[in-house]
């Protein structure tokens, strides 16, 4: 079974978490499972491009990514956060291996635009090289940061790491893709949502219910559905492990 799991920034630099997700992914590697990690790393990148002395910009959410920002947002994408995860799946005793989308040209991306304005380098997946993905993932867990090269000049594109996940699962056709979060799934009113439809999506975020990072992972993964991955979850690393397992856990989105 093809399993595809986003890691979120957010929670990529607590060292739990960290240890948590290693878990899971020794579990699906040991049911002879092959998986593929695709991670952010916004908190990370702030701080960073804070030291810099760059501004940091948002779009309709976005982030806006001029050339001096993508540098930095390269080096801690596909460096030092890409690299941070192999060592913990090594440390569990995992082979991993860790690519961007640049890699084989895995991820190849063209300039996006949000709702009509501008956001710099900025991209969205086009194409996804399945068949380096497929070579390597009988071997390895692999661990994929998602800046891509850009379709038009060969250069690097940063592309929302939700989106590429997206991507890579439905390319794939994965049978169960996994958005990690830091809660148990989608709440309402302090209860689990236990399966999400796009309609009653539209209306919880019009209500404000579903806000924040959460609404691109629920994009994400209706995306994913929709164009030929099997299965989407919303869950933290311990809902994950018990859906593995083949136990209920976290918000199924179904387009």
């Amino acid at each position: 079974m093809k399993i595809v799991l986003k890691i979120g920034g957010n929670e990529i630099d607590d060292s739990n978490f960290l240890e948590k997700v290693s878990r899971l992914v020794a579990e699906i590697r040991n049911k002879n499972h092959q998986v593929i990690l695709v991670h952010g790393g916004g908190k990370e990148i702030t701080r960073l491009l804070n030291r810099l002395g760059l501004e940091t910009q948002f779009v309709k959410g976005m982030r806006y990514t001029d050339p001096q920002s993508l540098e930095a947002v390269e080096m801690m994408l596909s460096g030092s956060i890409n690299k941070r995860l192999v060592r913990s799946l090594q440390q569990t005793g995992v082979d991993a291996i860790g690519l961007s989308g640049v890699d084989g040209r895995i991820l190849t991306a063209e300039k996006i635009k949000r709702e009509g304005e501008d956001i710099g380098l900025v991209g969205g997946v086009a194409s996804v090289n399945t068949s380096v993905l497929e070579n390597l993932m009988d071997k390895f867990a692999v661990v994929l940061s998602p800046i891509s090269s850009d379709k038009e000049s060969g250069g690097a594109l940063n592309v929302n790491a939700d989106y590429a996940t997206a991507a890579v699962a439905s390319s794939l056709r994965s049978e169960l893709t996994i958005f990690l979060s830091n809660v148990p799934g989608v709440i309402n009113n302090g209860s689990l949502i236990a399966a999400l439809r796009e309609s009653e999506f539209e209306d919880l975020k019009r209500s404000g219910v579903i806000t924040g990072g959460m609404v691109p992972k629920i994009e994400a993964a209706l995306r994913a559905v929709k164009d030929g991955a099997r299965i989407a979850f919303i869950t933290d690393a311990d809902g994950a492990s018990q859906i593995v397992s083949g136990q209920t856990a976290g918000t199924q989105v179904i387009a």
